[in-house]
């Protein structure tokens, strides 16, 4: 037996130390290899399986769709609310008309509206790792699939050319056929000026990028196989009441047996299948010694089948981000302090994507517009005409008193802005005021009204939603205390 230790300058070491890379000479040792090579090479061998199957999940596995669609929701949400930043409150108001007008139909077939077509464009990263969107005419859209990202293997294997420095020069678009097949043999070239090209690469040197959920592929796999054992067990546990064991079992079964008219014929094969022992409320058995009858244990299949289950389905959000409270929509066993932890560790992971979308997708996307719309004339041109901002999805309220109160004690001490509260509610400070002047100018005026008819003053606060609040009266002890008080400053600045 070859001696494993490690000798260092003459000195015998043990095994296990921090000074040797034991892990990569076991390898060797036991004959496994890992394959080396740039991440575009990586890709391009594995990357088309891989997206292949993540559809084949988001078509047949339901727990799949709903981590990937929850993800959606709390990251594009409805979409992005454009809110504009020049200092010209004219230009930005026109600008935001002119955006939420061409994001009503934004694509190039007029089927999807604006916010499906945001919630493609953030689903495909999370599905296939990339996607494209072609600039067309007008200010539309065409979105691309990843895999239409190919053609010309020679030129480009994974669907980009790219130069000396791998930066993209030229993005090959393939169209689909009658049949629904890919044709890479006779791709269109389109200029990074007019694709937008939406990616998350693992590694500095890869430029596509791949599913970010494949590295738990084989776990979704093992719960699909666990979950199909656990209904096949189940299925033929409920086809079986009680055991007996008894002396001539199969003989005194059959006569006591009789055909069963339902699986008559060459259906079935064994003489034992075709017959059928019907039984009354009660059964007697005659037992002689060494005879048995015993029930069936209803509980015999995967009696941590729910527990295991559950630690699987923690481990299959982890690429994402999500918790399992996400992933299951169960928040049975989560108090609101663990809710708000995990959710604040799933939301960094939202956050990031959200940035990503904004830098790829949106803002390319809206200062292309701005020029369309600059240059026929809509709006003028400025120097700050393209400062904006988004309003983006933000972190989800759990407790909705708690949150409100937490929030108020952010505004009332400056650590948060009544901007930034309306933004954790996906809405615009700016409607969300203008609302409430109309509201309290209307409730003045019904006061006032209600006033004039009646003699009587009402609170206007009831009339708009906000509490009414009322100058608190002073006692008649305290008024005539007061009083007395009065009464003697006077005489004192008499007698001075």
């Amino acid at each position: 037996m070859r001696d494993k230790t490690i000798r260092i300058d003459d000195v015998r070491r043990g095994t296990y130390t921090a000074l040797g890379y034991r892990s990569a000479r076991v390898a060797s040792e036991e004959g496994r290899a890992y394959s080396a090579g740039s991440g575009a090479a990586h890709a391009e061998y594995d990357r088309a399986k891989l997206i292949n199957q993540s559809r084949s999940f988001i078509r047949d596995n339901a727990i799949y769709k709903g981590m990937i669609e929850r993800a959606v929701n709390y990251i594009i949400g409805n979409g992005f609310t454009l809110q504009m930043g020049s200092k010209s409150k004219k230009y930005n108001e026109k600008a935001e008309s002119l955006w939420r007008q061409a994001h009503r139909r934004p694509e190039k077939r007029q089927l999807l509206t604006g916010r499906k077509v945001d919630r493609m464009v953030c689903r495909e990263p999370l599905v296939c790792g990339d996607t494209g969107v072609i600039k067309v005419r007008g200010g539309l859209i065409q979105l691309i699939e990843a895999e239409q990202i190919a053609g010309k293997r020679s030129e480009a294997p994974d669907g980009v050319k790219k130069d000396q420095y791998g930066k993209p020069m030229e993005f090959y678009v393939s169209a689909y056929n009658n049949r629904g097949r890919l044709q890479t043999n006779a791709p269109t070239a389109y200029s990074p000026v007019d694709f937008l090209f939406i990616t998350d690469p693992d590694r500095p040197s890869a430029t596509r990028g791949v599913p970010p959920c494949q590295s738990v592929f084989p776990m979704l796999h093992r719960i699909n196989d666990v979950c199909d054992s656990e209904a096949i067990a189940w299925q033929l546990l409920a086809h079986m009441a009680i055991a007996i064991t008894r002396e001539e079992g199969p003989e005194k079964a059959w006569g006591e047996s009789k055909a069963d008219p339902n699986k008559e014929g060459t259906d079935t094969s064994g003489e034992l299948t075709t017959r059928l022992t019907e039984l009354d409320y009660a059964l007697v058995f005659h037992a002689r010694p060494g005879e048995t009858v015993s029930g069936i244990d209803r509980n015999i299949p995967g009696r941590n089948f729910s527990e295991s289950l559950r630690i699987f389905l923690r481990l299959l959000g982890l690429p994402l981000g999500l918790p399992l409270e996400l992933i299951l929509l169960d928040w049975t066993k989560s108090n609101y302090s663990q809710s708000r932890a995990v959710l604040e560790q799933a939301y960094q992971s939202f956050i990031g994507w959200q940035q990503s979308l904004d830098d790829e997708y949106y803002r390319p996307l809206l200062e292309w517009r701005i020029n369309l719309w600059q240059k026929a004339g809509l709006i003028e041109k400025r120097s700050d005409g393209k400062k904006h901002g988004w309003i983006k999805p933000t972190f989800p309220w759990i407790d909705q008193l708690k949150e409100v109160q937490a929030y108020s004690a952010k505004v009332e001490r400056g650590f948060s802005t009544h901007t930034q509260v309306c933004k954790s509610l996906n809405a615009d400070r700016e409607d969300i005021v203008t609302v409430r002047d109309a509201e309290i100018r209307d409730a003045i005026k019904r006061t006032q009204k209600i006033e004039t008819d009646t003699g009587v003053k009402v609170p206007w606060q009831i009339f708009c939603g906000l509490e009414a609040s009322v100058a608190p009266k002073k006692s008649k002890d305290k008024e005539d205390a007061g009083a007395d008080e009065d009464d003697r400053k006077k005489e004192d600045d008499k007698n001075e």
